[in-house]
C-alpha cells in the first residue's frame, strides 16, 4: 500500500514540475501590452513555435528556406505587403513612420522550434 502511495505522490511531483516549465515558457510569449522594440519581438519568441509565430505574425512575406546547417529561415518584411497577423490587428508592434526599412529573420528546426532571430534594420 505504501509503495502505492509512492508511486503516485512521484507522478503527480513530475506531472506538477512538467506544467511549471511549460507554465513559463508559455508565460514568456504572453503579450502584456505592445512591443517596445523590435529585439523584444525576437526575444519573446526564441523557443516558441513556429505555428504560434505565424499567428502572431502572419506567414512569412518572403519564401521559407532550408539553411545548409538544416535550419529553416523565415523572413518578415515589413517594408512590403504581407498578410498581417494579430500583432497587427492588435497594434502591438513597435511604433514606426511611413518609411519603414525592417525585416526579421527567425530561424526553426525540422520540429518547428524557433531557435534564435534577428532584425535587419529596423531601427
Amino acid at each position: 500500500m505504501g509503495y502505492r502511495i509512492l508511486c503516485v505522490l512521484c507522478l503527480a511531483g513530475v506531472l506538477l514540475s512538467g506544467c511549471a516549465t511549460e507554465s513559463k515558457d508559455a508565460a514568456k510569449r504572453d503579450v502584456a501590452g505592445p512591443y517596445q522594440t523590435w529585439d523584444d519581438v525576437i526575444k519573446r519568441w526564441v523557443g516558441g513555435q513556429v505555428t504560434d509565430l505565424y499567428v502572431e505574425l502572419g506567414p512569412p512575406n518572403l519564401h521559407p528556406h532550408q539553411m545548409e546547417d538544416g535550419t529553416i529561415q523565415m523572413v518578415w518584411d515589413f517594408a512590403i505587403d504581407r498578410m498581417p497577423g494579430q500583432a497587427d490587428a492588435y497594434e502591438l508592434l513597435p511604433l514606426y513612420g511611413g518609411n519603414v526599412n525592417c525585416q526579421l529573420h527567425f530561424f526553426a528546426d525540422q520540429t518547428g522550434k524557433i531557435l534564435r532571430g534577428e532584425r535587419v534594420g529596423c531601427a
